[in-house]
């Protein structure tokens, strides 16, 4: 269960690691490029740096789109294993659930209603008062 777990982490790692790899291939690439760019025409440069800079631009929007997916496939599973554990915290402890509260705050309301009371504050004693009457 472990091993699972760490998956999506190794996920990202292997995502920098290509980032990594096409880092450095880009940036070979345009060390060869600047040499030849001495030689050539302003036209044909500028036209060069208007499409290296649109795939620049999609490489990048591509690359932020897998990370961020994999971002949510990490707090997904983090939140699938926070779950889980917190689960078995409160089995161990016994606590309520949202669904057995929401349940007994039903029964209280319908109990209240059948004592024609209908949980108005107005209609019951307080407890203090009870307290100090009776001493």
């Amino acid at each position: 269960m472990a091993a699972t777990s760490f998956v999506p982490f190794l996920d990202v790692r292997a995502a920098i690691d290509v980032a990594r790899r096409e880092g450095e291939r880009l940036a070979s690439g345009l060390a060869r490029d600047v040499q030849a760019l001495v030689a050539r025409s302003r036209a044909d440069i500028a036209a060069d740096l208007r499409e290296l800079r649109r795939e620049v631009r999609l490489r990048a929007d591509a690359a932020v789109k897998d990370l961020e997916t994999r971002g949510a496939e990490v707090v997904g599973a983090f939140e699938r294993e926070l779950s889980k554990a917190a689960e078995g915290i409160l089995k161990r402890l016994s606590a309520a659930t949202q669904s057995e509260i929401a349940a007994l705050n039903r029964r209280v309301a319908a109990l209240e209603q059948r004592s024609g009371n209908g949980g108005s504050p107005s209609r019951r004693r307080p407890r203090g008062k009870q307290i100090a009457e009776g001493a």
